[in-house]
């Protein structure tokens, strides 16, 4: 039986007395992949906030006990002037080895995401795809059960996005990590996603993509204008 990591019982968000988020509920087992999809300005990052406890909301969260989790918001800007290096930016999570210039360890999430060459290149100086391999190291750094990520790959070229998606996976299948994300690529939720949640500020299904991404609900979210390609189911179950 497998066991579940997340439930989230009709969590509602408001902003200036308007719920921008309500009544959302879903349920998310370990080792999943759970895509939230929807239409900009559907509140997709303000759950997600919500679920991690960085924003306040009505309803209930129930994390697994002792549940570990990592997150890479959507836009990170790193400005030009920016002087540390990214094995600094690491220190940074331990202020006594940053001080006394402690070497960070050999076997770290760097090297477990390919980017262990980058150990002593400055953060502003990374590329897009570059810096979204680090912030994913940096959000595992500590050994996370739980990876949440808005838009992994905003601002990357699709070549950098495939390598990101392909990143996650892998972590997936050798870390039996639980992956939240939210995403506008459909392609993508049909590829990796064992669970899809579509809300427009309320929620309008959950559950297998193949089910509940049919061409009404996706044309609800989106408009006539969005079209529904076929696909096959990527993930089975027992």
């Amino acid at each position: 039986m497998c066991e579940v990591i997340l439930t989230a019982d009709n969590v509602t968000v408001s902003r200036s007395g308007k719920e921008v988020v309500q009544g959302v509920s879903v349920s998310l087992e370990r080792g999943h992949v759970l895509a939230i999809v929807g239409p900009n300005g559907a509140g997709k990052t303000t759950f997600m906030k919500a679920i991690l406890g960085l924003l306040p909301y009505r309803g209930v969260v129930t994390w697994a006990k002792d549940v570990r989790v990592g997150y890479v918001p959507q836009k990170v800007s790193i400005p030009s002037s920016f002087p540390l290096t990214v094995e600094e930016f690491f220190l940074l999570k331990n202020k006594e080895s940053f001080w006394f210039r402690a070497k960070t360890p050999k076997n770290t999430w760097l090297a477990r995401v390919g980017a262990e060459q980058l150990l002593h290149k400055k953060m502003s100086e990374l590329s897009g795809g570059e810096l979204q391999r680090v912030l994913i190291a940096y959000a595992l750094h500590g050994d996370a059960d739980v990876l949440c990520l808005d838009e992994p790959s905003a601002g990357i070229d699709i070549g950098g996005g495939q390598t990101v998606y392909g990143l996650l996976s892998e972590l997936r299948a050798s870390e039996n990590k639980t992956i939240i994300l939210i995403s506008h690529d459909l392609d993508v939720v049909f590829k990796y996603a064992d669970q899809v949640l579509c809300i427009d500020q309320h929620q309008i299904c959950s559950g297998r993509p193949a089910s509940v991404l049919t061409a009404e609900t996706i044309e609800r979210m989106y408009g006539s204008h969005a079209t529904l390609y076929s696909h096959h189911d990527h993930h089975e179950h027992a």
